[in-house]
């Protein structure tokens, strides 16, 4: 299933608005999913001080972003407080030092022969209690290009892509200098980089100047018709980092570090050596060349790890704080 919402506003504070209004029960509940979780991990949790902070940084990184969810949250009816919680809920988690593991695989391909486009997919992998918290955003932008993204409802962005022949696939990242304060939300980081980045050196320069307290990895891909590229910037605190693709053109991204500098300070393959063996069977089974999208999507469709798979469902019982595979993303960059 794909749930499409195609906005019309270019100016961003009345397309934060306008989505606002369209999406205001939607918003809510993924407001109140996790000011659920947040209270689950400390009672006494205020959302408001880092959704302050989380708009501050924005403000200062992506004033458009700022003003988009200020529109956002006067259309659903919400203190814009809470709009920039939720923009920052990776933040929020690391600083209330919540158990996460890792989340999400993600497979760039470039093929030269033939001069094709690349092939970029990933599965979203995230707490079951947002199944129905996603949509993919079509947004155009003020100087006549389009950004279009699977995110939750209420957050500006994560994986996409733009009609500048740029892609985005996202997946988290934890170091050990995770959770200090309230940087610039990475959901931020993401989408500022499909909006602003004209090209994907420029898109990678862009990720790498934010002041980050939280990591994940942004895999970028850009095609113009000719010739394909690939680069990930791992984010996080102090960074970043940079990783490209193979010799054959194989970039596979779990949720550990590559660079081997952040590495040092990984703290996710001790906790859930599962990111080292996803990443493994994607390499291994895609090593002898990447013909399609399908093809990918195939190689994903494992359950070998349980409910630390490629693919993922929640185990028996209550699913909410469990992890599931909620959405498998597809990036056409030729079209």
């Amino acid at each position: 299933m794909t749930r499409l919402y195609r906005s019309t506003e270019t100016e961003p504070y009345a397309r934060g608005e306008d989505f606002g209004r369209a999406h205001a029960s939607r918003i809510a509940a993924t407001v109140a999913g996790y000011r659920t979780m947040w209270r689950d991990l400390d009672p006494a949790h205020d959302p408001f001080a880092p959704g302050e902070l989380a708009l501050a940084a924005t403000e200062g990184f992506a004033p458009h972003l700022a003003a988009e969810m200020r529109g956002m949250a006067s259309g659903a009816g919400l203190d814009p407080r809470l709009i920039g919680a939720i923009n920052a809920r990776t933040e929020v988690l690391g600083a209330l030092r919540a158990p996460l593991r890792g989340e999400c695989s993600a497979v760039i391909a470039l093929r030269e022969r033939g001069n094709l486009p690349p092939v970029a997919v990933q599965t979203w992998d995230w707490y079951h209690r947002f199944r129905d918290s996603w949509l993919v955003w079509e947004i155009p932008l003020e100087d006549g290009t389009t950004t279009r993204t699977m995110t939750e409802c209420g957050i500006v962005g994560k994986a996409g892509m733009n009609t500048r022949g740029l892609g985005l696939l996202f997946t988290i990242l934890h170091h050990a200098d995770d959770g200090n304060g309230i940087g610039v939300p990475v959901h931020v980081i993401a989408r500022a980089t499909l909006d602003l980045g004209t090209n994907i050196a420029h898109a990678a320069q862009i990720a790498a100047a934010a002041m980050a307290t939280a990591s994940t990895s942004l895999n970028l891909s850009a095609w113009d018709g000719m010739r394909a590229a690939a680069i990930t910037v791992e984010v996080h605190p102090g960074g970043p980092g940079f990783v490209l693709p193979d010799a054959a053109g194989l970039l596979v991204h779990t949720n550990h570090f590559l660079d081997p500098r952040p590495a040092l300070s990984d703290t996710e393959p001790k906790k859930n050596p599962d990111t080292l063996l996803r990443r493994d069977m994607l390499t291994r089974q895609l090593a002898g060349g990447v013909r399609d999208a399908a093809q990918v999507i195939e190689a994903m469709d494992s359950h070998m790890c349980g409910d630390s798979g490629l693919c993922c469902h929640p185990l028996p019982g209550d699913p909410d704080d469990q992890y599931a595979t909620l959405a498998t993303i597809s990036l056409n960059l030729a079209n």
